[in-house]
């Protein structure tokens, strides 16, 4: 199969579109704010469009019942205008009593739980995978050379196998994230010139990633 060397750009260009660089092409106009909440068809920004889901699909329609979401993961803002005047509440829980009026194990759990933040339930300023932090806490007692597996109790043994699945994952991601970090500085150091040679070949100073242009 041939490819012409247009076609090529392009499939170049279409790898690297994760890629944050300043060049050309991300110069076409300011971004407004939300532009995530806006309609690609509507706005011209790849938004999910909840502004025209409250429109088109939601305008004047109330629930029929009440239901709970919890979300699991990724968090959420219990300050956001939207969120907060229908956010669960626990109510066997008094707000900043600094008490576990429910007996449950946390205090002031009003809205639920922060399990990857700190005591007090406040978030942490990094955060990582369960197999790393696995490996982590037990790398100190069975990362070292020289485990004697027999003077290992039970629950040792369980910890050790633990660990050495963990160790196990987080080696060979590293081995894969590091070629990986390669496979991106190439394409780093040759956008540029692709750059220069898509807008010569285009006759545009400006372009976007919208492939309904090539059609």
């Amino acid at each position: 199969m041939t490819f012409r060397p247009l076609t090529i750009l392009l499939i170049s260009a279409t790898l690297t579109t994760g890629i944050q660089e300043t060049w050309a092409q991300t110069a076409v106009k300011d971004v407004p704010k939300g532009w995530h909440m806006l309609d690609q068809q509507k706005d011209g920004f790849y938004g999910i469009g909840v502004e025209k889901a409250y429109q088109s699909l939601l305008k004047d329609k109330k629930a029929k019942q009440l239901v709970v979401v919890a979300v699991i993961d990724s968090g959420i803002d219990t300050t956001h205008e939207d969120l907060k005047p229908i956010l669960w509440k626990n109510p066997k829980e008094v707000p900043g009593n600094g008490m576990d009026d429910d007996q449950n194990g946390y205090v002031d759990d009003i809205y639920g739980w922060n399990f990857l933040g700190g005591k007090d339930g406040r978030n942490v300023t990094k955060d990582s995978y369960e197999a790393a932090r696995v490996y982590y806490k037990f790398k100190p007692k069975y990362g070292k050379s020289g485990l004697d597996q027999a003077t290992l109790t039970t629950e040792e043994k369980e910890e050790n196998a633990l660990y050495q699945k963990a160790k196990s994952q987080i080696e060979s991601q590293a081995k894969e994230a590091g070629m990986y970090v390669l496979f991106l500085k190439n394409i780093v150091e040759k956008l540029p010139s692709s750059d220069s040679i898509l807008r010569k070949a285009m006759g545009k100073e400006i372009f976007t990633g919208d492939v309904t242009v090539f059609r």
